[in-house]
């Protein structure tokens, strides 16, 4: 690996630039006391210091209980998870205006756009300035300015995830204070100039994975081939290809006229060729023994333990992570049962993502379209399993949900107790508490806890990007763009089978060829393998179904009967009516930036 020196600088420095967010801050950037830029890129430490703060709006999807949009709030604003308090929470059960809405990208992503173009026209090679003095050669920096042009494309990227159109600002360095009120452009010149950019940094980064855990942060060839596999990914679903008639009224002011364009395109069949060709790109560098599927032939403990630590399937993933140990306010608190030592007991799963969890034999609990009901599951009475009783539904269920959730009457990995949520039970609605009867299991590390002596923290890296989700695009790709292809099936089948599943034709062979079908099976992978980790929010945008049956958000939320004791708590009850409005396809660009515009900045449909 080149530049070794520099890296490990950069990621000494990632924990320092996050507890001091304003030091070289694109507003201020000229801090300690220096007079110029000049005096920042003729030092090799301040060359490399304002490198590194470049890389800090890098997502943690840790962060379930954060209210940033770099971090993981999308879990919990959408039909997953209940985050028990805060901006999460409100979000779902109240109407939202633009100065309301919250999670913005907006205006850190432009900060951190800004500060890349400034050091990709400023860095330079530093000669040595006596015998102990560092210095910079132009391998580091020619590294150094590869990594920065990625960061500066996938920021433009993550924008556009958020709001769709976006102010392109390329390698324009606007003042530090101006006001960015200029037209927002058109989509298609937004992922082609993303596309662009990736294509060409792809060949520029690291061209393998890199091994060392301490630099699996740094963007790679196979991390910008993800992120366009993605861009395209969006670029081709309904979403962003004609398929929300509202933003196909939009117009923005464009170009050197100034007329109004259209901001958003009509459907484009070949997109999903593009997406499809972008997906394969990946999936053969990928296949090529760059990644696998993290599988020991062991379901159970694959699907815990791929979490854990750095593997084969990781394809990007930061250290930087809002876990927070059993001495925080975070992730490991929070889904620990009140009971235990030390627990807050309050991010609770839904009962709708529950019921979309297979069944052992790789069947829905209940009749779809694309596979019958397993024979496995009955709705009514109670089974016991080692001497506790368990909710019928709970029982020979498939691997990923007992990842997933915790549930009533199952025992504490660590102190053995069963653990219970009605009410009168050392976990129920009288303190800090699941309002679903259910705990967040996924991505829990089991040896943390505080029992003593207590395991009060354990690291473990916050993923980006792994293959599974992946293989599931690609095989969606597919699918869009010729049903008929046995790689949709193949692909879809390794998710599957990895998590202890059969493949999916033996359970309905009709499903093979069938393009509706397929897709519905595809969905439903995502929904389950993906869950919590960020991406079910999108892709019922991307998809446009958050307003219909399939993937409706504007419904009742569901849990077990918390007020009820143990006779009774076993009971699908409604815990808030969730809302959701056409609107809310798109994010709002923010209102602060609406007011500061004269005209040129145009609004997403349905917010003023």
């Amino acid at each position: 690996m080149k530049a070794n020196k520099i890296i490990i600088l950069v990621f000494a420095l990632f924990t320092y630039l996050s507890a001091c967010t304003d030091y070289l801050d694109v507003s201020d950037e000229l801090a300690d006391g220096l007079q110029d830029l000049d005096q920042v890129f003729d030092n090799v430490d301040y060359t490399r210091r304002y490198y590194a703060n470049v890389f800090t709006g890098i997502p943690d999807y840790s962060g379930i209980v954060s209210a940033g949009g770099f971090s993981n709030p999308w879990a919990g604003i959408c039909d997953e998870v209940h985050p028990g308090y805060g901006d999460a929470r409100n979000y779902v059960i109240a109407d939202k205006n633009e100065s309301t809405v919250k999670f913005h990208r907006w205006g850190h992503a432009y900060k951190l756009i800004r500060q890349a173009n400034i050091f990709l026209s400023r860095v330079k090679p530093i000669e040595p300035d006596g015998p102990h003095a560092a210095d910079l050669t132009e391998e580091e920096v020619a590294e150094m300015k590869a990594n920065v042009r990625f960061m500066r494309a996938y920021y433009h990227y993550l924008l556009f995830e958020q709001y769709g159109s976006i102010l392109l600002v390329k390698d324009h360095i606007f003042d530090a204070n101006e006001n960015l009120d200029i037209p927002r452009a058109p989509l298609d010149e937004v992922i082609n100039y993303i596309d662009s950019e990736l294509l060409a940094v792809a060949e520029e980064l690291e061209q393998e994975p890199i091994e060392d855990q301490q630099y699996l942060a740094l963007p790679t060839k196979g991390v910008a081939l993800a992120v366009r596999a993605k861009l395209w990914m969006y670029a081709a679903s309904p979403l962003f290809n004609g398929g929300y008639s509202e933003a196909l009224r939009v117009m923005t002011p464009y170009g050197e006229s100034g007329q109004d364009v259209r901001m958003y395109p009509d459907y484009d069949a070949e997109k999903w060729v593009k997406a499809k060709n972008a997906l394969k790109d990946f999936i053969d560098y990928a296949d090529a023994g760059r990644y696998a599927l993290y599988d020991t032939d062991n379901p159970m403990e694959d699907v815990y333990e791929l979490f854990q630590t750095y593997n084969e399937e990781i394809i990007w993933a930061t250290a930087n992570n809002n876990w927070g140990g059993m001495n925080g306010d975070a992730f490991d608190r929070r889904c620990t049962p009140r009971s235990e030592p030390n627990g807050i007991s309050n991010i609770g799963i839904y009962q709708e993502l529950v019921d979309d969890f297979y069944m052992a034999d790789g069947l829905p609990i209940k009749d779809e379209d694309f596979l019958p009901g397993s024979p496995l599951y009955s709705e009514e009475g109670f089974s016991t399993v080692d001497g506790d009783e368990i909710f019928n539904m709970w029982v020979n269920r498939e691997p990923r949900f007992y990842n997933t959730v915790f549930f009533q009457g199952r025992r504490w990995h660590i102190s053995d107790n069963v653990i219970e949520f009605h009410f009168g039970s050392g976990n129920d609605r009288t303190g800090q508490h699941t309002e679903t009867g259910y705990l967040l299991y996924k991505r829990f590390n089991r040896t943390v806890h505080k029992r003593h002596p207590g395991v009060a923290a354990q690291f473990r890296p916050s993923i980006i990007f792994r293959l599974a989700d992946f293989y599931l695009l690609y095989a969606e790709a597919l699918n869009e763009v010729n049903p008929a292809d046995p790689n949709v099936l193949d692909y879809l089948n390794r998710v599957r089978e990895r998590a202890g599943l059969p493949a999916i034709e033996t359970l309905n062979a009709s499903i093979a060829g069938d393009k509706e079908l397929q897709r519905l099976a595809i969905m439903r992978e995502r929904r389950v393998e993906l869950a919590t980790e960020g991406q079910r929010y999108f892709d019922i945008r991307r998809w446009m179904i958050a307003d219909q049956l399939l993937g409706q958000q504007n419904r009742d939320m569901h849990g077990m009967n918390m007020a009820g004791d143990k006779s009774n708590f076993f009971k699908r009850t409604k815990m808030q009516r969730n809302i959701f409005k056409r609107k809310m396809y798109l994010q709002p660009i923010p209102f602060h930036e609406m007011q500061k515009s004269d005209g040129a900045l145009v609004q997403n449909p349905g917010w003023r």
